[in-house]
């Protein structure tokens, strides 16, 4: 008989969510809008309903179940299932696992979306075969997950794995922590359309001048048609990665880095910047074993590891 878990992504949009096999195919899925403004009680009782639902879509009954895991924005504890503060979402000290658990009859497990994610990667993406792993992922700001000995990294305070404050530049931009020089505040997708507008400003020229409302998309874009501005703004953006990679290899000497968010899609221009900057930065040893890979599991990445955290907290009997 088939053991199967759930997989959940509390996001600021949608709540996806899915169920999966024991061989980590998703056997259905469900998403629903997450209607925040609608308050914490009713966003909880919308995230139950979802789990109910797609147990039925996926022709099953929730005995059959052996855990739900969700995947949600924090800080939080994992190891008492408390979202202590969700910023985005107005939620504190929210113990979300266990009014889930009542409102389903199904156990729940609390995960950092981040950590989830890189999870997903590394049991079913582009982390498979490795026993150390790191994820670094891009977008509005920078997230991480790290995986020791087959383990996540979660740290006694459950905050592991925050590798977009990795410092970068020394006293320089200042971070949304209060920090200064992080990764996020340089590398991130908004410090990316920062820099480039900032440049503009200075006098750059590019195809884009002019253009309202620029987004990385599109700086991605015109570095791909060989707008010259675009491309060093982007081979930037991956020296800065690049710095914080070899951080990762001289600290933790994983086997692989897998870098996800839409950021990926501007291709070898960031790839070629972050490796090479890794190359330069680590020991020769780290550098050269650390592979620096796309992820592979896309929008799927929070479901697919929010389940396997979940399967992973049950097999260990907590």
């Amino acid at each position: 008989m088939s053991h199967y878990v759930i997989g959940m992504d509390l996001g600021g949009t949608t709540l996806p969510c899915a169920v999966l096999d024991d061989k980590h195919n998703i056997v259905a899925r469900h998403e629903v809008d997450t209607l925040r403004h609608e308050g914490q009680d009713a966003v909880i009782n919308r995230m139950a309903q979802c789990i109910l639902d797609v147990v039925a879509k996926a022709g099953l009954r929730t005995e059959q179940i052996m855990a739900a895991g969700v995947g949600a924005p924090g800080p939080l504890d994992g190891r008492k299932g408390i979202i202590i503060e969700a910023p985005n979402l107005k939620w504190y000290n929210v113990p979300l696992a266990a009014i889930l658990s009542e409102k389903t009859g199904v156990k729940i497990v609390l995960e950092n979306d981040a950590n989830a994610a890189g999870w997903g990667e590394y049991w079913a993406g582009a982390g498979r075969g490795c026993s150390n792993m790191a994820m670094m992922t891009l977008g509005t700001g920078v997230g991480g997950a790290i995986v020791i000995d087959g383990k996540l990294l979660h740290g006694p305070d459950y905050t592991a794995g925050e590798l977009g404050h990795v410092v970068v530049m020394a006293g320089g931009r200042e971070c949304g922590c209060g920090g200064q020089g992080c990764l996020e505040a340089y590398a991130s997708a908004t410090a990316t359309v920062s820099r480039f507008e900032e440049a503009l400003k200075f006098g750059w020229n590019s195809s884009l001048k002019g253009k309202e409302n620029i987004s990385c998309a599109d700086i991605f874009k015109a570095a791909l048609n060989g707008d010259s501005l675009s491309e060093h703004i982007v081979a930037e953006t991956g020296r800065y990665l690049g710095m914080a990679a070899a951080t990762l290899a001289n600290l933790l000497n994983p086997e692989r880095l897998v870098i996800s968010g839409g950021m990926i899609k501007a291709g070898a221009i960031l790839f070629d910047a972050i490796r090479q900057t890794c190359k330069e930065q680590a020991f020769d040893t780290p550098a050269a074993r650390m592979e620096i890979v796309p992820a592979e599991l896309g929008e799927n990445a929070g479901v697919i590891g929010a389940a396997g955290c979940a399967l992973t907290r049950i097999q260990a009997g907590y």
